[in-house]
């Protein structure tokens, strides 16, 4: 392993390129945060930038260098001390960098907090999308089905950008999974490509356009997941498209110890588990509480809370259909996987399979919404 220093190279990164990118609006994503360690491989020629000093060098092509923070202010690049923060940027379009075993190709700032380190890519929005379609939705999808996902993306990427904070989303699904140029097909690429700049608009602004993977036959509101506003295209919707899925329905298994440690976690004193019945359901049929009966008295607390407790994977969703009581514990029964606001991913899958075209499909998620270019349309970079 060696690094080039000295070497001052004035360039222009430049996106319009062959793969057909052009550049339009920055997006900042949160690729690591609190890391002891980044490992980073070059494919092609990587700058590195000293933000502090603007000193720029250029990393070795196919080689592997190791990032550690030193005290707060200075970075490692394998042997190199360097000033904290750093950039990495593709000298062009075709080289990319593997950083932790994942392909990207932007930009990105590494940055030294309290001997931990955050790295964040900048990248253009429609790039950004290739890297997120096929984590959430598929990579080999009906073209329509993806074509509404690349909408309902975009139009959330652009609802999220925050000028105010360090980076506009994270790459999990606290926003949305990006996987930078890995799970990238043929489909998905023309899926962006054709939509390209449209998102979805509500009293001419972009919004939230939430998504989930099955809806369990209706599509909630904003206020029924996470108590926020409700606008006519989240009111939610009957979805007769969600059946033909595994996700569909759902059993899960919960401990009598497991559920007396989650009432109990909530400020509790209980020992035994009597019981638990559904104490309240929003519109779309979810149930919204828990009643739970303990040698203390009953007991009701938030579904959703029930749910991040036990793990969101057992609990799909809050779409409860029964509790059964067991000998030492409770089977619960459910419907669909995921919040349930938005668009219904394998809903959306079973309506192209139909022949229905995306804004068919968009049109039906979020009705009362409206397709706009991205240029037209209000945002605001908060």
């Amino acid at each position: 392993m060696k690094l080039f220093f000295n070497l001052i190279i004035p360039f222009i990164l430049n996106l319009s390129s062959a793969d057909g990118v052009s550049k339009s609006i920055e997006v900042r994503i949160m690729i690591y945060s609190n890391s002891q360690k980044i490992n980073i491989k070059t494919y092609g020629n990587v700058y590195v930038i000293e933000e502090k000093t603007g000193e720029k060098y250029i990393l070795l092509e196919d080689s592997i260098y190791e990032v550690t923070p030193n005290n707060k202010d200075y970075i490692y690049l394998s042997q190199q001390k360097l000033y904290s923060p750093i950039i990495l940027e593709n000298a062009n379009p075709s080289s990319y960098i593997v950083i932790n075993s994942q392909k990207y190709r932007g930009k990105f700032k590494i940055i030294n907090t309290d001997s931990n380190l955050r790295m964040i890519e900048f990248v253009d929005i429609e790039r950004y999308l290739w890297g997120v379609l096929g984590p959430e939705m598929g990579m080999s999808w009906p073209i329509e089905a993806l074509k509404a996902q690349a909408v309902a993306a975009r139009t959330y990427t652009l609802a999220s950008l925050n000028r105010k904070a360090e980076y506009d989303m994270t790459n999990t699904t606290n926003d949305q999974v990006y996987t930078g140029f890995e799970n990238i097909s043929p489909q998905i690429i023309s899926a962006v490509n054709e939509t390209r700049g449209e998102v979805l608009t509500y009293k001419d602004k972009v919004f939230f356009a939430y998504y989930h993977a099955n809806s369990g036959g209706h599509t909630t509101t904003p206020s029924g997941a996470w108590n926020s506003d409700i606008i006519l295209p989240l009111r939610g919707v009957k979805d007769p498209y969600y059946k033909n899925s595994k996700h569909s329905k759902w059993i899960t298994y919960i401990s009598n110890d497991d559920i007396l440690n989650f009432i109990n976690s909530k400020g509790y004193n209980a020992f035994k588990i009597k019981d638990i019945t559904i104490y309240s359901k929003d519109r779309s049929g979810r149930a919204i509480k828990l009643s739970f009966k303990t040698d203390r008295g009953n007991v009701k607390l938030e579904v959703k809370d029930l749910r991040n407790y036990i793990g969101t994977s057992d609990i799909k969703s809050t779409f409860i259909t029964s509790i059964q009581k067991m000998k030492s514990g409770f089977k619960v029964y459910g419907k669909g996987w995921g919040h349930g606001v938005g668009l219904c991913q394998e809903g959306a899958r079973e309506m192209a399979d139909r022949g229905f075209n995306y804004k068919k499909i968009l049109q039906f998620y979020y009705p009362g919404s409206k397709i706009k270019d991205m240029d037209d349309v209000y945002y605001d970079r908060r």
